[in-house]
């Protein structure tokens, strides 16, 4: 059975359904003026945060399960109200258990107020959960940062949308279409979560010659920190109330 445009237009059950029916019928981009209104709420510094993970089959280090996503580095971008950025970052590359190290010097390069900016919360707000079990004396700081946390996730879902998305709202799908020059083809051999990981398992292998180690780990930095830069950008990009390319 065919359908007319109508029709179609009246199955779809949401605005953010009919907006990207707009956009693919009209090729142009589509923000809302209502994500500006979120981000324009958030409250000076702000502190765009990132993890990465590793999961072990067989545990490595005691107290740890197979698989358990354990985080081994971070990165924060931090903004203060004139625009001005400045740029913390974690790795524990030892060897040795990196999470206690992660958490006591995520806690100290978040502060104590400001809006802590993620990307699909659900992530790192498990992290924090489990780091605060694992490590009791660290609960209230780490659950203080829980409940600062802002996903950029849902106001860009709910807001924008590009006909280059193809239907998905990975950070990597939207920030090409809002800041290209952010490639992350340029950034070595980790451009991705699984290389992430596989360079990690690479650094802390005491078979790596210090070349290759050194080469990874500036890999590793620079990978977290253009995550958490493309966050940034994508903040500022809501943040206007101008139509992407109007």
């Amino acid at each position: 059975m065919l359908f007319s445009h109508q029709a179609a237009t009246e199955m779809l059950r949401n605005e953010r359904q009919r907006r990207m029916q707009r956009v693919l019928l009209t090729g142009k981009p589509e923000l809302a003026p209502e994500a500006a209104d979120e981000i324009k709420q958030l409250a000076y510094p702000r502190y765009y945060l990132d993890f990465e993970t590793i999961g072990f089959i067989v545990p490595k280090w005691i107290g740890t399960r197979p698989y358990a996503q354990l985080p081994f580095q971070w990165s924060c971008h931090i903004e203060q109200a004139d625009g001005t950025l400045t740029h913390a970052e974690f790795l524990g590359v030892s060897g040795e258990s990196p999470m206690r190290e992660f958490a006591e010097s995520l806690i100290n390069a978040v502060g104590k107020s400001g809006p802590v900016l993620v990307y699909n919360a659900g992530f790192e707000n498990c992290r924090m959960s489990e780091l605060a079990e694992m490590f009791p004396d660290l609960a209230k700081p780490l659950e203080a940062i829980i409940a600062r946390v802002v996903d950029l996730l849902p106001i860009t879902r709910e807001h924008y949308y590009h006909p280059d998305m193809d239907g998905s709202w990975s950070i990597k799908a939207v920030l090409p279409t809002i800041a290209p020059d952010l490639d992350y083809a340029n950034l070595g051999e980790v451009n991705d979560g699984g290389m992430a990981q596989t360079a990690y398992l690479e650094v802390i292998d005491p078979a790596t010659d210090k070349e290759r180690r050194e080469t990874l780990i500036a890999d590793l930095l620079r990978y977290c920190e253009r995550d958490t830069l493309a966050m940034v950008r994508l903040a500022r990009f809501l943040g206007q109330l101008e139509l992407l390319g109007r």
